[in-house]
């Protein structure tokens, strides 16, 4: 028999796979029910996999609801009561109140174009964004100054064109752009803008953009095309210490994410 605290150790397996999954819960039960409140069950892909709330159409009822839930690929939480009657196939004659909270483990992706000193701050800051963060540079690792980490917690990819990574990212990617060249950024940039990413900023000044949004106007990009950067970048713009930024940065993004989350 599963020890009371089972259920945490099979979540903690299904995030650790990725595989989205919801936990089902027995918060209340009015007269004769199957289960007594506190009763747990875990589905995933439409089934259940760990648990039980008693079995039966209830259980049924309710891995459907579950998997319904899991569909719209956010987390979500709400309650149902189920009432216990002939018309649900069961004959208890109760009320069970079910509580559900879905996991879909989903993690969004940042991509940083360039692996310098701000690009590394923020990718330090990888475990409180939660997300999937890569540095692309058509440096070698062995040129990058300063040197990057041995142990990180985020990947490091050297590409002789990184312009051309764009287009493999997933459409809900944020980019952030801040290479060691500015005509490699604009590349980056005009690249990034054709895409519609949620986010594309680039490191810089009031007067660095202005430049920059000259020469996109040059390459036929409108006003409100070009009004998808994000430039200067960060909540606050009043320091230009390395890790000021990427904190600055980080709180922007964590935003962003979760204001994108919302309507997905």
């Amino acid at each position: 028999m599963d020890h009371p605290q089972a259920w945490i150790e099979r979540l903690s397996e299904l995030r650790a796979s990725g595989r989205p999954c919801a936990l089902v819960v027995v918060t209340g039960v009015k007269g004769s029910g199957p289960r007594e409140s506190g009763a747990r069950m875990i589905v995933a892909g439409g089934e259940l996999v760990w648990g039980t709330i008693g079995g039966g159409n209830l259980e049924l009822q309710a891995i459907r609801h579950a998997t319904e839930l899991l569909a719209r690929g956010r987390a979500l939480s709400e309650s149902v009561a189920y009432p216990l009657g002939e018309k649900v196939g069961q004959c208890c004659g109760g009320e069970v109140s079910v509580f559900f909270e879905t996991f879909p483990w989903t993690r969004r992706k940042i991509v940083i174009f360039g692996a310098g000193h701000v690009a590394q701050a923020i990718a330090g800051l990888s475990a409180y964004l939660q997300a999937d963060l890569v540095l692309v540079d058509p440096r070698e690792e062995d040129d990058i100054r300063p040197e990057l980490p041995k142990k990180r917690a985020w990947q490091f990819v050297s590409v002789d064109e990184p312009a051309a990574e764009l287009d493999e990212l997933p459409d809900d990617t944020l980019v952030l752009v801040m290479t060691h060249s500015h005509a490699l950024d604009l590349e980056i940039l005009v690249r990034a803008i054709r895409r519609d990413f949620p986010y594309v900023g680039l490191i810089g000044s009031e007067r660095k953009w202005e430049r920059f949004q000259k020469r996109l106007a040059q390459r036929g990009f409108t006003a409100a095309e070009i009004a998808k950067v994000t430039c200067p970048i960060g909540v606050s713009k009043h320091s230009k210490e390395p890790t000021a930024i990427a904190i600055a940065t980080a709180a922007e993004l964590l935003d962003v994410i979760a204001r994108t989350n919302a309507v997905r």
